[in-house]
């Protein structure tokens, strides 16, 4: 459906035809409609000689996420542009980026030593492939460590460039730590502080493009 321009336009299709293409019968294609509507995946409306169907944003998000770990799997996709809007986060970044452990390795692995602080951005949903996409690339692997008591976790670098209409920020790093609470939320670090560099505040929107390839 979707090669057929289903994620831009409604497309028709009859239940025969389906059950052709995917090789099952003709009431298991039915059946796989029905579900993908009831999923939210697609809007299905009856028409003469079969349906007439839309690919949701819903469906649209996994269809873009499919297509991004296959690019990473062949090595085809090497940069991902992501958008997001800017907000304030609760001060943990910075207190990780801070410590030691982690600051040695940013600047023996990024050739800086990174603000002590991140910048957050919050992404709308159908922007979350990409950074499932993100993390599936190999990264740059900062390693956990033991400080004052306490475990410190893994956390991978993404080389990044900033860009806020004509601004741009080119010796930037997506942090991706192991383990986040964060989903839709990416942080950003910079040998500079960057809301001072771009003049940014609350809900400003911003570019980051991303290099998967280069670690």
């Amino acid at each position: 459906m979707a090669l057929q321009g289903g994620t831009r336009h409604p497309v028709h299709i009859s239940s025969i035809r389906l059950s052709k293409q995917l090789h099952v019968s003709q009431q298991s294609a039915s059946r796989y409609l029905i579900e993908l509507v009831e999923k939210g995946h697609l809007e299905r409306k009856l028409a003469q000689g079969g349906q007439v169907v839309t690919i949701m944003n819903k469906g649209i998000s996994i269809l873009r996420k499919e297509f991004s770990e296959y690019g990473l799997i062949f090595g085809a996709q090497e940069k991902i542009e992501m958008r997001g809007i800017l907000e304030t986060g609760l001060g943990e970044g910075g207190y990780y980026i801070s410590k030691k452990g982690y600051m040695e390795q940013f600047e023996s692995k990024l050739g800086w030593r990174p603000f002590e602080g991140t910048f957050n951005l919050r992404l709308n949903e159908d922007e979350v492939p990409k950074i499932e996409a993100m993390k599936a690339a190999e990264g740059i692997l900062i390693e956990g460590f033991e400080q004052e008591g306490r475990t410190f976790g893994k956390a991978w670098l993404f080389k990044c460039v900033l860009i806020n209409g004509t601004k741009k920020v080119g010796k930037c790093a997506v942090i991706s730590p192991k383990r986040t609470h964060y989903k839709r939320v990416i942080e950003v670090i910079s040998p500079v502080y960057l809301r001072d560099e771009l003049e940014a505040k609350d809900g400003d929107s911003f570019v980051v493009q991303i290099d998967l390839g280069d670690v």
